[in-house]
C-alpha cells in the first residue's frame, strides 16, 4: 500500500507539502484487523490515533446509569476518516470505543511520536491538528443532529 498516495487523497491533508507527507508516512504503521475487534477502548489510555484506509468501524459509547450499563453506537467510521483522537487533545483516556464491523486496514500513529514531530515542525502540527479539529467538529454536528432527531421523534409521539 502506498501510504503517501492514500494520505494525499484525504482533503484534510491537502495542505501538506511533500516533505511533510514524508514525515507523516514515517510515523504511520499499517494494520489489518478482522471484524469484531476492539481498536480503542473507552477509558483506556489514549496513546494512538487512527485513520481508516478500508473497511468500517462503529464508535461505541458505554454509559453507566448506576443500576444498568448501556452501550450506544454513536457513529460509524469509513475510509479516509480519523478516529481515536482523544490523546491528540490531551484527554488521557479514550472517550469512546471503536469496534470493527468489517475487515479493516488502518493507519496507526503513536501520539507521542506525532507530538515530537509537531515540536520540530509547527506547520505540520498546525495542519494535522486542524484535521483533528475538523473531525471533532463533524462528529459534534452529527451528534447534535442525532439528538435533535430523538427529540423530534418524542415530540411527534406525544
Amino acid at each position: 500500500m502506498d501510504v503517501k498516495e492514500f494520505l494525499k487523497s484525504i482533503p484534510a491533508f491537502s495542505h501538506l507539502e511533500d516533505a511533510e507527507f514524508d514525515r507523516v508516512v514515517k510515523l504511520a504503521k499499517v494494520s489489518n484487523v478482522k471484524p469484531g475487534e476492539m481498536i480503542d477502548v473507552q477509558g483506556e489510555p489514549a496513546k494512538k490515533l487512527y485513520i481508516m484506509v478500508s473497511g468500517r468501524l462503529s464508535v461505541v459509547l458505554d454509559l453507566d446509569f448506576g443500576v444498568v450499563k448501556k452501550s450506544y453506537m454513536v457513529t460509524t467510521v469509513g475510509p479516509g476518516q480519523m478516529f481515536a483522537w482523544s490523546g491528540m487533545v490531551d484527554n488521557p483516556a479514550y472517550t469512546a470505543s471503536g469496534k470493527t464491523l468489517t475487515d479493516c486496514t488502518l493507519l496507526e500513529f503513536e501520539i507521542r511520536q506525532m507530538e515530537k514531530e509537531f515540536e520540530e515542525d509547527p506547520r505540520l502540527g498546525f495542519v494535522l491538528m486542524r484535521a483533528v479539529a475538523k473531525t471533532i467538529a463533524s462528529r459534534l454536528r452529527h451528534m447534535q443532529l442525532q439528538l435533535v432527531q430523538q427529540y423530534a421523534v418524542r415530540e411527534s409521539a406525544e
